[in-house]
C-alpha cells in the first residue's frame, strides 16, 4: 500500500506549532499587524488632508483690519479702474467679531466717499459669514431737491435725478437711500448669512456671476443704474428685489430660486434675461413694468408664476420653459408677443381681464399640454383670437388641444376662433404645395381632392370664417339677396324691345335702386367689420354672384324677347295666406298640378309696393323662407329668365347649409348637441 503522504510531500512543522495555545497566540499577532498597519495608513492619510487643508487656508485667509488697511492703501488696477481687491479671503461679520465688522464698513466707507473717482469694490471668491448689511458702505442721502449728500459729485447728482426724478417726488415721502458709487464685484462669493442690499443706489455695474446666498437676499427699494449680472446665482432662500429699478440690462441667467423670489413692483427699463433659470417656490413679478423685451427662454417653474398687474411694453419670451404650477397674468398690459412657443404646461395660465394692444398676440407653436390640469383661461370671445400658430404642420395637436381646452371650459367663440386659424393654416399648407407643383401637373390632377379642397376651403373661409361668424354669413346674404331682387326686378319690369314697351315709373325706380344701394353698402361695410380679409370676400362673392347672371342678363336684352303673354309678369304668388312660411322643401317654379295652379296669380304691378314682391321672391330663392310663396311661372318662359331662378335657388341651398352649420357651431345650445 503506497502512503499518500509520500505523493504530496509537505513541509515539515514541529507539532508543538499546531496547539491550541500558539494558534490563539498567531491570531492575536496577525490582527494587531494589521491593526498597526491600519493606523500608519490613516495617519499618512491625514497628513494628506492637513497638507490640502493647509494650501487652502493659505489661498482662502480670514481678512484682518492689517490686511485690509493695506489693500486700501495699495489700490490695484482692474481694467483701468482702481480697485479694493479684498478677493479670495474669509470675512468674519459673526456676532463676536464686532469690533472688526465695524472698521471693515468704516474704513472702506471712508475709502470710497472721500475719493472724487469711482472706486470698485472686488469681492470675488470671498466666503463672507455672518449677516451683511451692505447700506454701510455706501454714502447716505436724502433723495430731496437740494438734499443730497456733499460728498456726491455734481456728476454723480445729475445722474441720480436722471434714475430718480427728485422734482416728481415733491409729494411724496422723503426717502433715504445709500448710493454706492463704484463697481460691485461679488463673482463667486458666498454669504453664509443674511445679505442686506436694500434701499440702495448702484451707480456702477454690479458683477455677481456665480454667487451663491445661502440665506435670505435683500435688494428691495435698490436702483440699479447700469448692468446687473447674476447670471448663476444660487438663492437658496428667499430674495426680495420688490420696488426695484433697473435702468441698464440685467441677466439672471442659469440662475437658482430655490425659496420665494420677490419681484413685485419692479421696473425693468433695459432687456431683462431669466434664461434657463430655475425657480424652485413661488415668483412674484406682480405691477411690475418692463419697457423692453423679457427673457424666460428654457426656465423651469416649479410653484406659482403671478404677473397680476404687471405690464409687457415689449415681448416676452417663454420658449422651452416648463410651468408645474399656474400662471396668474390677470390685468396685465400686453404690448407685444408673449411667446409660448415649445412651452410645457402642467397647469391653468390665466388671461383673465388682461388688455391686449391691436399688435400683440400670443405665439403657442409647440405648447403642450402635459396634463390633465392643464388650461389657458382669458376673456370668452377674446382669447382666441389672441393665441396664433405660425404653421400647420407640427402643430396639430396643439390646435386640437387648444379646441378641446376652450370647448371643456364652454367658450365657443374662442373653439370656433382656433378651428379658423387651424382652417387657414391648412388652406396655406394647400396653397403652397400648389404653387410648387408645374402646371401640367395641376391641369393633370384637376379633379382629385386637392385642388377640391383647396376651393371648398377657401370658399367656407372667406363666406363665413369657417362656420365661426354668423354676422359675416348674414351680410354675404344680405349683397346676394339684394343683387338678385334688383336683377329680377329690372328682368320684369323694363322690356324696351317690344311693340308696347314696359318700363317701371319713377317712384318704383327710386325706390328699387335706392333701396338696393342701401341694403349693398350696409352689407359691405359690415363685412369690412366683421372679417379680416374684407377685399378678398368680397372679391369672392362678385366671383359668385357676377359673370353667370350678368352674362345671362346681356344675353337676355342683346337677344330681345319674342314670346306669348309678354304683357304679363314672370312671377306668380300664391295668395291663399299672408304670412311668413318656411319655404325650404319647395322648388322656384310653380306646381304642375292643376287645382294648386289655380291659387297662383300673376303679383300685381299697379300697386306701389310692386318692387318689395321681388325682395319677396329673392329671399324665398335663398334663405327658404319669405311672406308670400312667390314662383316662376312656367308658361311661355325664356330658358334665360329660368336658368336665373335655378342658379339663384342653387346658390341659395348652398348658403342655408353654411347658415345652418354656422348658427350650431356658434349657438352654445346647438353647438352642444353636434360636438358632445
Amino acid at each position: 500500500m503506497v502512503n499518500s503522504y509520500s505523493l504530496f510531500p509537505i513541509p515539515y512543522f514541529p507539532r508543538t506549532l499546531f496547539n491550541y495555545h500558539n494558534l490563539c497566540r498567531i491570531t492575536i499577532y496577525l490582527a494587531s499587524l494589521f491593526s498597526l498597519i491600519l493606523i500608519i495608513f490613516s495617519i499618512l492619510l491625514s497628513d494628506c488632508n492637513s497638507v490640502q487643508a493647509a494650501t487652502i487656508s493659505e489661498n482662502q485667509n480670514y481678512l484682518t483690519i492689517k490686511i485690509l488697511e493695506e489693500r486700501l492703501d495699495n489700490l490695484v488696477k482692474q481694467e483701468g479702474v482702481n480697485t479694493i481687491d479684498l478677493s479670495k479671503y474669509i470675512i468674519d461679520f459673526t456676532p463676536q467679531a464686532n469690533n472688526f465688522r465695524n472698521q471693515f464698513y468704516q474704513q472702506i466707507k471712508t475709502k470710497i466717499s472721500r475719493t472724487q473717482e469711482p472706486i470698485a469694490l472686488d469681492l470675488s471668491d470671498t466666503i463672507i459669514q455672518g449677516d451683511f448689511n451692505f447700506s454701510q458702505l455706501g454714502i447716505a442721502t436724502t433723495l430731496a431737491e437740494g438734499a443730497l449728500s456733499s460728498l456726491i459729485t455734481p456728476t454723480e447728482q445729475e445722474q441720480i435725478k436722471q434714475y430718480y426724478p427728485l422734482s416728481a417726488r415733491v409729494n411724496q415721502p422723503i426717502k433715504t437711500i445709500s448710493v454706492f458709487r463704484g463697481i460691485l464685484k461679488l463673482e463667486r462669493t458666498i454669504f453664509t448669512a443674511t445679505a442686506d442690499f436694500a434701499d440702495s443706489l448702484f451707480l456702477q455695474p454690479v458683477l455677481a456671476t456665480d454667487t451663491n446666498f445661502q440665506q435670505l437676499a435683500k435688494f428691495s427699494n435698490s436702483i440699479f443704474g447700469q448692468t446687473v449680472d447674476l447670471s448663476a446665482a444660487n438663492f437658496n432662500l428667499d430674495v426680495n428685489f420688490d420696488f426695484s429699478h433697473f435702468f441698464q440690462p440685467t441677466k439672471f441667467n442659469l440662475a437658482q430660486f430655490q425659496g420665494v423670489a420677490n419681484f413685485s413692483n419692479s421696473n425693468f427699463e433695459q432687456s431683462v434675461e431669466f434664461k434657463e433659470a430655475i425657480f424652485g417656490q413661488l415668483t412674484d413679478f406682480s405691477r411690475s413694468v418692463f419697457w423692453q423685451p423679457a427673457n424666460f427662454t428654457k426656465t423651469i417653474w416649479r410653484d406659482r408664476l403671478l404677473f397680476s398687474k404687471s405690464k409687457f411694453l415689449d415681448s416676452v419670451i417663454f420658449t422651452n420653459a416648463t410651468f408645474e404650477k399656474n400662471i396668474v397674468l390677470r390685468d396685465v398690459y400686453v404690448g407685444s408677443t408673449i411667446n409660448f412657443q415649445d412651452v410645457n404646461l402642467l397647469n391653468r395660465v390665466d388671461f383673465s381681464n388682461a388688455f391686449f394692444t391691436n399688435t400683440a398676440n400670443i405665439n403657442v407653436a409647440g405648447l403642450a399640454f402635459d396634463s390633465a390640469e392643464a388650461k389657458i383661461i382669458g376673456e370668452i370671445g377674446t382669447i382666441g383670437n389672441l393665441l396664433v400658430v405660425d404653421r400647420y404642420q407640427g402643430n396639430e395637436t396643439v390646435l386640437r388641444n387648444l379646441v378641446r381646452n376652450f370647448r371643456s371650459l364652454e367658450q365657443i367663440a374662442d373653439a370656433n376662433q382656433i378651428e379658423y386659424q387651424r382652417e387657414k393654416l391648412i388652406l396655406q399648407q394647400l396653397s403652397d404645395r400648389l404653387i410648387k407643383l408645374s402646371w401640367q401637373r395641376i391641369f393633370s390632377i384637376t379633379f382629385i381632392s386637392q385642388v377640391l379642397n383647396w376651393l371648398s376651403l377657401s370658399l367656407l373661409l372667406l363666406l363665413g370664417n369657417y362656420g365661426t361668424n354668423v354676422n359675416l354669413v348674414f351680410n354675404v346674404g344680405l349683397v346676394a339677396i339684394a343683387f338678385f331682387s334688383l336683377l329680377f326686378w329690372l328682368i320684369d319690369r323694363y322690356r324696351p324691345g317690344i311693340s308696347q314697351p314696359i318700363i317701371p315709373n319713377r317712384y318704383e325706380t327710386i325706390c328699387m335702386v335706392g333701396s338696393y344701394l342701401t341694403l349693398t353698402v350696409l352689407g359691405i361695410i359690415n363685412i369690412f367689420i366683421t372679417t379680416d380679409k374684407p377685399y378678398l370676400t368680397l372679391a369672392c362673392l362678385a366671383i359668385v354672384l357676377i359673370p353667370i347672371p350678368i352674362s345671362l342678363l346681356l344675353r337676355l336684352y342683346w337677344q330681345g324677347r319674342y314670346h306669348k303673354l309678354l304683357n304679363l309678369t314672370y312671377f306668380v304668388q300664391d295668395g291663399s295666406f299672408r304670412q311668413f312660411r318656411l319655404l325650404l322643401g319647395r322648388l322656384p317654379i310653380m306646381p304642375l298640378f292643376p287645382f294648386c295652379r289655380d291659387r297662383y296669380q300673376p303679383i300685381l304691378w299697379s300697386k306701389r309696393w310692386n318692387w318689395l314682391n321681388y325682395y319677396d321672391f329673392s329671399l324665398n330663392n335663398i334663405l327658404k323662407f319669405g311672406f308670400n310663396d312667390i314662383r316662376l311661372r312656367d308658361e311661355h318662359m325664356p330658358g334665360i329668365i329660368a336658368t336665373l331662378v335655378w342658379y339663384q335657388w342653387c346658390l341659395g341651398v348652398l348658403y342655408i347649409i353654411l347658415l345652418l352649420w354656422t348658427l350650431s357651431r356658434t349657438i352654445p345650445g346647438l353647438n352642444l348637441l353636434i360636438y358632445f
